[in-house]
């Protein structure tokens, strides 16, 4: 996120609104210093050289869209309500006071709080879609975990059809046993009665084996 935020400022410098408070419209060059803006207000309250010296040699002085003060903050609150979900709206909090704060300080304009905060939303929802541990919501703290799955939960099969594979493969039965026993005697081109139970098809076909070609030759030989 950094890194892609400097490359933005270097590209595509814009002034912080301190800067059209001191010099209003004009023409701007590196050679002119940063300026810690609100923040020297602070420095005179403590009596220290904290804030001053260190906007005034900094060397983006036109870096202000998009706010990494802005991304910091996003993503600080971000992951922080992501490990903590009951305490988001504690962190949205903080997040719109920091941007108050930078406004109010003359370092920012609301443009560069938006742009700061969805570049850094979309680093975090990249990195929470291939590289953030999976929350477990029975366990409290991350040791707990027995194992740890990266990435967010897949849906399986797309449009719901995982709804449909119960119908598809359902659940074995005893009445599904005894068709799938039915469908491999006739494929054998065998049924087998249960035991003790008789078959009138089982009494024809004796009937007919009684009646064979040996005991109509030996009629013909009677007469």
């Amino acid at each position: 996120m950094n890194l892609a935020g400097v490359m933005i400022q270097l590209f595509f410098p814009c002034s912080p609104p301190w800067y059209e408070n001191l010099y209003g419209l004009a023409p701007a060059d590196y050679s002119m210093p940063g300026s810690p803006a609100g923040l020297e207000a602070i420095d005179k309250l403590f009596g220290i050289d904290l804030y001053t010296s260190t906007f005034t040699a900094s060397p983006m002085v036109f870096g202000a869209f998009p706010s990494l003060h802005s991304g910091c903050a996003t993503t600080e609150a971000l992951f922080m309500s992501y490990v903590f979900p009951r305490l988001r709206p504690v962190f949205v909090l903080y997040t719109l006071w920091f941007w108050w704060a930078t406004m109010y300080l003359s370092h920012h304009y609301a443009v560069d709080l938006v742009g700061g905060s969805l570049l850094a939303g979309t680093c975090y929802f990249v990195a929470k879609a291939k590289y953030l541990p999976r929350l477990q919501n029975d366990k409290a703290l991350r040791w707990d975990y027995d194992y740890v799955e990266i990435g967010e939960a897949k849906e399986g099969y797309a449009y719901g059809l995982t709804d449909l594979d119960d119908d598809f493969h359902p659940a074995t039965t005893d009445s599904d046993e005894w068709t799938i026993g039915s469908s491999s005697s006739f494929s054998s081109g065998t049924r087998s009665p249960p035991a003790g139970a008789s078959s009138p098809v089982d009494d024809a076909q004796s009937m007919w084996e009684g009646d064979t070609l040996a005991s109509g030759s030996d009629t013909e030989a009677q007469r």
